[in-house]
Order: structure tokens, then C-alpha cells, then sequence
């Protein structure tokens, strides 16, 4: 799978700016330093089919916040943590099925239910995943694909 990370790199670039941008109206930058972000939380899933893996959607909880107000309309003493882990665990859902979408249309992919975790896990990487990391006016989101 290694031959195919800079294809995967390119697809999941794409999931991710046209999910934040159209579900949760954030347009996602790369920062201008290339310094990886600072996380609180993480949703994450896995998938299966001509080729498996998972998907980690790594977030600050400023991105977390503004995500479910643009979602749901909710001012922020609305914003519970329940409505917080739906949400990441929804963007996670999302962005890995544009990404597979993209990444081969032709084929049947199975997804997991979307597992939430506060803090971040163990960010190190394995040569079969990436990494990518993004602002917007401050707020950190990032994403970790990896294929097995």
C-alpha cells in the first residue's frame, strides 16, 4: 500500500476540506508554518473492503465548538459534550466515506460505528498511514488515514 499513500494523501486533502467546508461551513487552510496542531479530542473509523484501514479525525475543542454551532445552529451554552462527540463522530463517518468514495467508487467498502476519545491517542506513524493538518482562524483539525 505504500506505493498508493501519495493517492490517498490527495484524496483524503480533498474529504476533508469538502466536508468541513459544505456540513460544518469551515474552510480548512494548511498551515503556514507546516507545524503539526495541538488536539484535545479524536473520532475515529475503521473500514473494510479491497483495502482496509481507518480514519482518524483529530480535532482542537475550539474546532469542536464551532463545528456543532455551524451544524446544529446551537449557541454555545448549547454545546454540550454529547453533542461535541456526535458531532466528531459524524465528521469522522463522513470524511471517510467521501475519501472512499473518491479514492475507488467501484468498489463496496464496510465502515465501523465511529468511536470518540478524549484525550488524543498515540499519534506516531506507521509507513502505511499520513497525516494532515489543518487551521482555520486558529482552530486545529487534523486527519489520519492509515491502510493495513
Amino acid at each position: 500500500m505504500k506505493e498508493n499513500m501519495k493517492k490517498i494523501e490527495e484524496m483524503m486533502k480533498l474529504s476533508i476540506s469538502e466536508v468541513f467546508e459544505k456540513m460544518f461551513f469551515l474552510f480548512l487552510e494548511s498551515p503556514d508554518n507546516g507545524e503539526a496542531g495541538t488536539y484535545d479530542m479524536e473520532s475515529s473509523i475503521r473500514f473494510d473492503g479491497s483495502m482496509k484501514g481507518s480514519v482518524r479525525v483529530l480535532l482542537s475543542r475550539d474546532m469542536a465548538k464551532s463545528m456543532v454551532h455551524n451544524l446544529l445552529g446551537l449557541e454555545e451554552d448549547k454545546i454540550n459534550p454529547q453533542r461535541i462527540e456526535d458531532c466528531a463522530k459524524e465528521a469522522a463517518n463522513m470524511v471517510c466515506g467521501y475519501f472512499l468514495g473518491r479514492f475507488d467508487s467501484t468498489r463496496d467498502f464496510t465502515l465501523s460505528a465511529p468511536v470518540f476519545r478524549e484525550p488524543v491517542g498515540d499519534l506516531d506513524l506507521t509507513e502505511d498511514a499520513c497525516r494532515l493538518d489543518f487551521d482555520s482562524d486558529g482552530r486545529k483539525a487534523g486527519v489520519i488515514v492509515a491502510v493495513y
